[in-house]
């Protein structure tokens, strides 16, 4: 039988959420996806130690999880959660209904009974946070507060004894209960960076240090310029070029995968698949072995397309 070569390569990735003006960051989804999703594939592969998976750990993430284990980071949403009920403003308690119920309704919700029972009361009132909230006491957000927060927790650390006992509680929390698992999250989100950089024989890939794309620095070369004028875009006369600055993205994206996992990658995920030969180049300098990108850009590269069906199959040749 023919071998088939087969590279699973998953791409985690998160935009920068603070706003470096207030300090504040304006959505929570690193801190939620890191403590649900980002440890729980890493430690998963200790199941099957003959499975080589790369992980592309985007440095936007890497330093905002940072931030959350370091307790500097302001996050509204963890901020309406920490505090206690009875403290709650009518605007903090309006936000709590707003959006500690952004959840999966069947598979997160869904799983804890008391959760989903505060679900439905808010679903009842129209899911108005203004109607519903004379119907919600101090106790019903306690438990929203404790319930929005486990949700998110990896099936790993559901494991550990004290959650497991939380979540077998299921309603009455105390204020000592909602300290403790905002506590926990902190501690959690410090284990995804040990568990990965423990797992030094993954083949780990990075990303430039912010979202750049890289081709605008390198302003595309002459075949991209090409492909847009054929598209009917019009171009600016004057290039904006700067070399230099992707350079510097790639090294300092290299610089602290190697700070923080202690190996320097060995390839590279450029932003919105971002390839071109001087990009290459510029990456090959820097000790970088491969690049990864989409079939679209394959397909304009070669002249040889991939024309996917509505399940996204390829047709048989």
């Amino acid at each position: 039988m023919p071998a088939l070569r087969l590279i699973l390569l998953w791409h985690q990735h998160q935009p920068f959420y603070k706003d470096l003006v207030t300090g504040e960051y304006r959505l929570p989804w690193v801190r939620l996806h890191a403590l649900k999703d980002y440890y729980g594939m890493v430690k998963l592969l200790d199941e099957f130690p003959d499975v080589h998976q790369n992980f592309n750990l985007v440095p936007s993430l890497i330093t905002q999880i940072q931030d959350y284990v370091a307790g500097t980071a302001q996050d509204p949403f963890l901020n309406v959660a920490t505090r206690p009920a009875k403290d709650l403003t009518v605007k903090e308690r309006h936000f709590a209904l707003q959006y500690l119920f952004q959840a999966n309704i069947a598979n997160v919700i869904g799983r804890y009974p008391r959760y989903r029972e505060l679900w439905e009361r808010y679903r009842e009132h129209g899911q108005s946070a203004e109607k519903a909230e004379k119907y919600f006491q101090p106790r019903d957000f306690t438990d929203l507060q404790v319930l929005s927060q486990i949700a998110w927790f990896d099936e790993f650390f559901l494991e550990d004894k004290d959650i497991a006992a939380l979540i077998k509680k299921e309603r009455n929390y105390s204020l000592e209960d909602q300290s403790f698992v905002i506590a926990r999250e902190r501690e959690l989100l410090g284990k995804f960076c040990q568990r990965t950089r423990a797992r030094l024989r993954m083949d780990r890939s990075k990303f430039p240090r912010r979202h750049s794309i890289i081709r605008f620095s390198l302003w595309f070369a002459t075949p991209m310029r090409e492909s847009l004028r054929r598209r009917g875009c019009l171009l600016p006369q004057n290039r904006f070029r700067h070399p230099e600055d992707a350079r510097e993205q790639l090294v300092r994206a290299l610089d602290l995968h190697q700070e923080v996992f202690g190996v320097r990658p060995r390839g590279v995920w450029p932003s919105e698949g971002s390839v071109s030969e001087e990009a290459l180049a510029i990456a090959h300098s820097l000790g970088v072995k491969w690049m990864a990108t989409d079939e679209g850009v394959l397909g304009r590269s070669t002249g040889v397309f991939f024309q996917r069906d509505g399940n996204g199959r390829l047709p048989r040749i």
